[in-house]
């Protein structure tokens, strides 16, 4: 790996990166939804919530992935997954009690958990590739 790469991909950067990707979808997420552009589309909103939750759990893979000397755990990987579902699942909760345009979403939940998913999946091509320098997986 290039030291570019390891350099951006430190825990102490990837912290930040969680951290502030985790807040900045936490207060999209409970904005009202007048604040939420419209658009007709079917079922685009299900994909945006894939893509971040694929973006949220591949963040917080890679930084524990990072902070244990670039070694992961089958645990590891399960806790990481578990919260990341969980956190979307409170999200969704805090839509319903928290605010007056927004609902819990059982699809959305689903969603979230198809992300996290491939989140994970995205890890493990990615690390095969830079850690491994395995172009073929």
């Amino acid at each position: 790996m290039t030291k570019a790469i390891r350099k951006l991909s430190g825990p102490k950067t990837l912290l930040v990166a969680g951290l502030v990707y985790t807040i900045i979808i936490t207060v999209a997420f409970l904005s009202p939804a007048a604040e939420v552009p419209k658009v007709s589309i079917p079922y685009l909103d299900k994909v945006f919530h894939v893509l971040i939750h694929c973006a949220l759990s591949f963040i917080w893979l890679w930084f524990v992935f990072s902070s244990d000397k670039y070694h992961i755990s089958v645990k590891t990987v399960i806790v990481v997954l578990v919260l990341c579902f969980s956190y979307g699942i409170t999200i969704e909760a805090a839509q319903h009690w928290f605010t007056a345009s927004r609902q819990f979403d059982l699809l959305d939940v689903l969603a979230n958990g198809i992300g996290s998913l491939l989140g994970l999946w995205s890890f493990y091509k990615v690390k095969s590739r830079i850690v491994h320098g395995n172009s073929s997986t």
